[in-house]
């Protein structure tokens, strides 16, 4: 899979030294990595992916390699970028390609779970796998009049509209609009594969309960009718 990483130099930190995307193929980008310091060692940076806090209060990544393969590759190719930028190009970005044979587009799978909490929208949170790359806590919402729609991971900026409501910017999102349209309707229709195969569970549940319950009441029956025949033969 081709890809391609930008790093950019951050001088008015004190640990962040440099921010990364990664764009795979041309089609989905990946932003917020940073190069951070090293606290157990001078001189030495690391690469940290953006996080989010679940339910139980964990920090996750949003994105990660999926292999170590990858997650050398990945991160080996990022550190070299971040070094090429800050010791030999002297420049404030730095941009590499990997991989620039592949030109198709990026192949996917998309696994989601359905998700209901009280006053919220979401109504699944869906993973997306980029064969050694995978992307999370992505959204689908319902809309008040009806559709669903599907929002990426965002985080909030300093900025705000001409409303004075802040400004959000997508952690990782789709770069064009016949990605974003595939991506989309592929999560979507997971969504929907698994509240379909959701209420057939929830019909065959009821249809077991119900045997059930007709078992039941037949071996009640015929238990009373027994116990009316021996109330009989000792009268």
């Amino acid at each position: 899979m081709k890809y391609t990483i930008k790093v950019n130099e951050v001088s008015n930190s004190e640990n962040i030294r440099g921010i990364a995307s990664v764009t795979l193929g041309d089609s989905f980008k990946l932003n917020n990595i940073t190069i951070v310091n090293d606290p157990r060692e001078a001189n030495k940076v690391f690469v940290s992916m953006p996080s989010y806090k679940d339910g139980q209060g964990e920090y996750k990544d949003i994105f990660h390699p999926v292999t170590k393969e990858f997650h050398d590759e990945l991160y080996g190719n990022i550190l070299k970028a971040y070094h090429e930028l800050h010791d030999v190009q002297a420049k404030k970005s730095y941009q590499i390609e990997y991989n620039k044979e592949d030109t198709t587009m990026p192949e996917f799978t998309v696994r989601v779970t359905p998700y209901q909490k009280e006053g919220s929208t979401i109504r699944g949170l869906a993973t997306v796998n980029f064969g050694g790359l995978s992307a999370g806590n992505i959204k689908i919402h319902e809309a008040n009049n009806g559709p669903y729609f599907v929002s990426m991971p965002s985080y909030k900026t300093n900025q705000v509209d001409e409303k004075g409501k802040p400004v959000y910017k997508d952690i990782c999102h789709p770069v064009t609009a016949k990605f974003r349209e595939r991506l989309y309707d592929a999560i979507i229709n997971e969504f929907f594969e698994k509240q379909r195969a959701s209420e057939k569970e929830s019909v065959v549940g009821k249809l077991g309960q119900y045997r059930d319950a007709k078992q039941q009441e037949s071996g009640d029956k015929d238990s009373r009718m027994k116990e009316h025949k021996r109330d009989e033969v000792q009268r």
